[in-house]
């Protein structure tokens, strides 16, 4: 039977790691993937998938999560309320004012 090959495990910040160093220009992509012993194609995936997902995240710091949603919601209902609750004290206060005088 053959053996069965082992593959280097690379954590999330080394992957960033080697991208980055590419990305800085200081020297060739070529360089950087014989330094870190990697082939160009897995560092060209990695940095299109590092790329993908600064845009998402990007994206999703603009996007109104439900959370956001529901709090802002709940703000205006509170406000509703509030202001609801403003008239009629001031309604209560003409109110017996009208009672003192007529009597």
């Amino acid at each position: 039977m053959s053996e069965k090959r082992k593959y280097r495990q690379f954590t999330p910040e080394q992957k960033a790691e080697v991208v980055l160093a590419g990305l800085r220009g200081d020297r060739s992509v070529r360089d950087v993937c014989r330094e870190y012993e990697i082939s160009e194609t897995l560092y060209y995936s990695w940095r299109d998938k590092l790329l993908e997902g600064g845009k998402a995240a990007l994206a999703a710091s603009n996007a109104r999560t439900p959370e956001h949603v529901e709090v802002v919601e709940l703000k205006k209902k509170v406000a509703a309320l509030e202001r609801t609750l403003g008239r009629k004290t001031y309604e209560l206060e003409i109110a017996g004012e009208l009672s003192r005088d007529w009597t």
